[in-house]
């Protein structure tokens, strides 16, 4: 599908919900500009927040991918049938969101926002009939430390899993080469090199948990004072069960972690994006499975 013909249903769509049953005036579909894909994307994202907000269960189950998942912040995965019976509790989940980001990655495009205990992201994918919502999540507030790689482990831990090895089979070029930048990615926080990590994570990248939201630069500062200090590191959270969705110039890589310390597993929504010859890491996010 052309990206004038996207624009033009995304425009009809948005007139269509705003109007009712009402068709829209042929004018003001027939002349509509044809936006960039990102525009698009929001156009998409907007009518599908209203329609989930009013309660339009037929609108807001058109948006939704046939491969959407959902992880609320309890840290409950539902599947898109699932979701269809469960949109009241996908409304409250995003209404009054405040602090929306937008970025864009060809083929995938992500919105974060926060509320007041909590943050949201959302993946949306660009499919053969247009933008369909495809991933989100949303993560509950919590005090603590933040999960990331810290001082404190015992000289002799190891990393076999995820830095060597991970129960995830690869059945393409991009699955593999982004299965392995992320053990690299790994092994550069358990033995701390800042360097070499930082070419393969985009700089407006966030990481956000229920403790914490760190941009790239937190993260590179964090690797070149754990460097500095010499001191053992704590090794990755082993990999329970991953999936990589590839969207040609940019990825979904889905997963779930048993923390290396102890405590519950955890979800984790990852966005990949190819730039600069390489696959980087894009925003990600994560929600403890209660």
């Amino acid at each position: 599908m052309t990206r004038c013909l996207i624009a033009l249903l995304a425009a009809t769509v948005t007139l269509t919900a705003a109007c009712g049953n009402e068709a829209a005036p042929e004018s003001q579909t027939a002349l509509a500009p044809a936006p960039d894909d990102a525009v698009i994307a929001q156009q998409a994202d907007a009518t599908w927040m209203n329609a989930l907000q009013a309660g339009n269960a037929a609108g807001a189950g058109t948006g939704l991918d046939a491969d959407f998942e959902w992880t609320d912040a309890s840290g409950r995965t539902r599947e898109r049938a699932d979701t269809l019976g469960s949109l009241p509790a996908l409304a409250r989940e995003f209404r009054d969101e405040t602090e929306r980001n937008t970025f864009h990655y060809g083929h995938l495009h992500v919105i974060t926002s926060e509320r007041a205990d909590g943050r949201m992201m959302r993946v949306w994918a660009l499919r053969p009939d247009g933008w369909r919502l495809f991933a989100a999540i949303s993560t509950a507030l919590a005090a603590g430390t933040t999960p990331f790689a810290a001082a404190g482990a015992p000289a002799a831990a190891d990393c076999e899993n995820p830095c060597r090895k991970m129960p995830f089979e690869p059945v393409t070029d991009t699955t593999t080469e982004i299965a392995r930048i992320f053990q690299q990615l790994k092994m550069d926080e358990w033995h701390p090199n800042p360097d070499n990590w930082a070419p393969y994570v985009l700089d407006d990248v966030y990481y956000v948990t229920a403790t914490a939201q760190l941009s790239k630069n937190d993260r590179v500062e964090h690797l070149a004072k754990l460097k500095a200090s010499g001191a053992p590191t704590v090794p990755g959270d082993p990999v329970v069960s991953m999936r990589i969705h590839d969207f040609s110039d940019s990825a979904v890589m889905i997963a779930r972690h048993t923390p290396f310390r102890g405590g519950k597993p955890y979800y984790s929504l990852r966005v990949w994006a190819q730039r600069d010859g390489r696959w980087q890491l894009a925003n990600t996010q994560q929600t403890v499975i209660s």
